[in-house]
């Protein structure tokens, strides 16, 4: 599951299979997000789309939530992933650590 945090509170993405990528799926929303990083709402739409856009024609696969309600099986239900659109950084939670990557680190 994914936590995308703008300022005004939460959206969380989550995946029924593909927990794994969804560290590089969310790097790869935050990237094609950069024009409108300065713009939370835009950011937090590009972001959404590009985590969708596998699973857009399917009726399963992935949703949004508005509570994180969901389980997360590669990190005992916890958000794997934390894009934080005000500090600008992405939080990678896996094997009980803990990485965080400026959006600045990948310019």
């Amino acid at each position: 599951m994914a936590e995308i945090r703008p300022q005004d509170g939460s959206i969380y993405f989550y995946t029924h299979w593909d927990g794994a990528i969804l560290p590089t799926a969310a790097f790869r929303a935050v990237l094609a997000a950069k024009p409108r990083w300065s713009d939370e709402h835009y950011a937090t739409r590009i972001v959404i789309d590009k985590l969708l856009a596998p699973y857009r024609d399917q009726e399963t696969g992935a949703g949004l939530m508005l509570q994180p309600n969901a389980e997360d099986s590669y990190n005992s239900d916890k958000p794997s992933v934390i894009i934080d659109l005000v500090t600008r950084t992405v939080v990678v939670i896996a094997d009980g650590r803990m990485t965080t990557t400026p959006f600045a680190s990948w310019v």
